[in-house]
This record gives structure tokens, sequence and C-alpha cells, in this order.
């Protein structure tokens, strides 16, 4: 019996021996993925701090800097009444100018014999895709009663939940990084063609020519240009609908995919034009050069030429403009923000391969402790910033803060 015993101790467990070669390679690559994700998330923080940095410092002084062009140009502009001719006197001066943009060009996408007489020609170009959506997962989530068991564990993981549906894009969208392996790889093109906008070289406002800098500047709503005919070239693979030119399989050898516009397939493609038309309101701050314009080049650089699709005076117009330097201001100072809680984050996420304790300390509070950290950050490279290019205004603000610190300070020790 004790041989026996001995013989059950010696040996050895298949299911011991096939674990253990099989545990450790597994065991080690998912530390290496992970150690591996710590130190790119650990280079990648100091990177994104710095790029907020930059951003939110340089924000602030192009803020102010547009600020005090527009100030300068604004006692400066002339209002030109009679736009029919140029006026010598106005030569190299800022002037205001209303009136309706014309053009005689004949704009022509040639690909497709689409023309028409407009300030701009747009094609677009759509294919229809398989696109995936996602959305959180309910913690109380189950199979619904209609859906089968298979479909049920395709669509969903651990935390989202995965649904997929045919829409027309802009760009083809790559299927095969889907999570339900159902739907990867089905998206395919069919054609290729390219987004394009065609410009009118000669816009007049009376005797003024618009420069190209103010021509792509002309926006409103755009009108849509029905195509009359399909290319000779797309024969037998396109088909018109409305605005729509759609365009499906090419030939497999002596075979045509006819297109079904009202049942598209998944790979083709349509293609709309709009355009701007040949009259449009526009009123413009610039500087008078012959018969067209250059921009206004205030004294620290800042380059000032504004043109809006409407009629504006010229405190209208720099209003607008005051406004749009503002907007741009608050937007880049959320960006840099944002980017900077992201670069703390990043730095964070290493601490969760450390001790229990930095491993709690990353798990449970990262997101409020980067969210502080980029909060104060920003606040001081703002605060530099105004130092640096409003050094008066900053002392006077610290000043005011700092005094009015002191009388709370002693107000309370009177009480006390």
């Amino acid at each position: 019996m004790a041989k026996a015993h001995q013989s059950l101790r010696n040996k050895k467990s298949p299911l011991k021996i096939m674990s253990k070669p099989t545990s450790k390679p597994l065991e080690q690559n998912e530390n290496r993925l992970t150690v591996g994700k710590g130190c790119c998330s650990f280079l990648l923080g100091p990177a994104m701090l710095l790029g907020a940095i930059y951003m939110i410092f340089w924000n602030e002084g192009n803020y102010i800097k547009t600020a005090h062009a527009l100030d300068e140009l604004r006692p400066l502009v002339q209002h030109v009444e009679n736009t029919a001719t140029p006026s010598p006197e106005l030569e190299g001066k800022p002037v205001h100018i209303q009136g309706t943009a014309t053009t005689p060009d004949i704009l022509r996408d040639e690909s497709y014999g689409i023309e028409a007489n407009a300030i701009s020609l747009s094609r677009s170009v759509e294919f229809l895709q398989w696109e995936e959506d996602k959305k959180q997962r309910p913690a109380n989530d189950t199979k619904p009663r209609t859906m089968g068991v298979s479909d049920y564990h395709y669509s969903r993981d651990e935390n989202w939940v995965y649904s997929y549906h045919r829409r027309w894009v802009k760009r083809p969208i790559i299927s095969s990084s889907f999570y339900d392996v159902r739907y990867r790889n089905l998206n395919c093109v069919y054609y290729q063609e390219n987004n394009h906008n065609f410009l009118a070289q000669n816009v007049f406002i009376g005797g003024y020519s618009l420069h190209e800098g103010q021509i792509k500047r002309i926006s409103t709503t755009r009108a849509v240009v029905n195509p009359a005919q399909v290319p000779l070239a797309l024969q037998s693979r396109a088909a018109l609908n409305g605005k729509y030119l759609h365009i499906g399989r090419g030939r497999e050898g002596n075979t045509y995919y006819l297109v079904n516009p009202q049942e598209p397939a998944v790979g083709d493609a349509r293609i709309s034009w709009s355009i701007i038309g040949p009259s449009q309101p526009v009123s413009l701050i610039a500087v008078q050069r012959g018969n067209s314009f250059v921009p206004y080049t205030a004294s620290n650089g800042i380059s000032i030429d504004l043109l809006y699709t409407d009629t504006l005076s010229a405190e209208q117009c720099l209003d607008e403009a005051d406004s749009a330097n503002l907007l741009t201001l608050w937007m880049l100072r959320m960006g840099g923000w944002l980017i900077m809680w992201g670069g703390f984050g990043c730095m964070l996420i290493p601490l969760a391969n450390l001790p229990p304790v930095c491993r709690k300390l990353a798990q449970g509070g990262d997101c409020v402790i980067s969210l502080l950290l980029g909060t104060l950050l920003s606040l001081l490279v703002m605060a530099i910033a105004w130092f640096f290019y409003r050094p008066i205004l900053a002392a006077s603000l610290l000043a005011a803060l700092c005094g009015l610190t002191w009388l709370l300070i002693k107000k309370n020790f009177k009480k006390a």
C-alpha cells in the first residue's frame, strides 16, 4: 500500500503538465502588453501637456493681438458709396463696401457634363457603407424575446452594445475591425471619385474685383443642380435619380451590373452637385489696391480681411469679427484644457502597475485628479500669458485680488 501511495504521489497530473507551459506565456504576454501600454501612456502624457501649454499660451496672445488690430482698424475704415469706379483717393486705405457680387463665369465639371453660371460649383460624393454604432451597455441588460441567442452574443460585449446600419457616408468605412464578425470585410467601393469645388475666377462688385481668398469665403444656401444625362463612360453601370447620379459595379467579362437607385447595394456611389448663384450680397473691409483688395496689416503684424455674405455696415462687420475672435478664444481654451486633462490621465495610467495603494489611486481617482491638475495648469498658463501680453492689466487685477483678500481677512479679524 505504501508503494502504491508513493507511486500515486510521484505521478504527475496531465492537466498540470499542460497548464504550466500555456499559462506562463499568456501571463508574460499580458504583463508585457500592460507595461507597454503604461510606457506609451507615460510618454504620450507629457507630449500632450506641452502641446496644450503651447496652444493656450499662443491662443491668449493671438486673441489680444487680433483685438488690438481690430481696434486699430476701426477708426481708419472709410465707407465707399459709389462702387462703379474705384476712387484714386482711397488707394492704400481700408475701405468698407456693400454690394452685390456677380460673375459672368460658366463653371464646368467636365467629367460629368455639369455646367452652371455660378460663383461656386461643388461636387459631393457619397458611398453606401455598413456603419457600426455602439452605446453603453445597461447594467440590467437582458436578451430581448425577439432576438436569437446567437444575435445577442454577436451584438454585445462586457461594456458595449453594437448595431449595424447601411448609410450614405462621405468616406469609405473600413469594416475589418467591426466587433460582429458577420459584418467584417463587407464594405467595398465600386467607384472611386473625389469631392471637388470649382470657383469662378472673375467676381465683381461694381468696378471692384474680388481676389481668390474673398471668393472662397462667399457662402450661403446652395442650390441643387440636377444632372441631365449619364456620361458615356458610365453607361449601363449608372442611373439618374433626381439630384443624384448613382454608380454601381463595373463590368465583369461581358456582363454589366445594372444599378437600381431605389435599392442600392453596399459599395455603390452617388454624386450630387450644388452651386452658389452668380449674384450674392456681400459686405467687406479690406485695403483698396487698384481695382481689387489686399488684407489690412496692423502695427502688430496681424492681417485683417473681412468678408460676409450679408448686407452689414462697417461697425457690424467689425463687431462680427470681434465676436468670432472671442469665440475662437474660448474654443481653443476648452480644447487646451481637455488635452491637459487627457495628458494627466495618460500619466496616471502607469500607477496601476505599482503597489496596491497606487493602483487604487489610479483606478478610483485618476479622472478627478487629472481634471483638477488640468484645470490648475490651464489657469496658470492663462495667467502667465496675460502677464506676458498684458502686464499692466494683469498686475492691476492681481493687486485688486490681493486687496480684496486683505479686506476680507481684516473684516473677519475684527468680528473675531
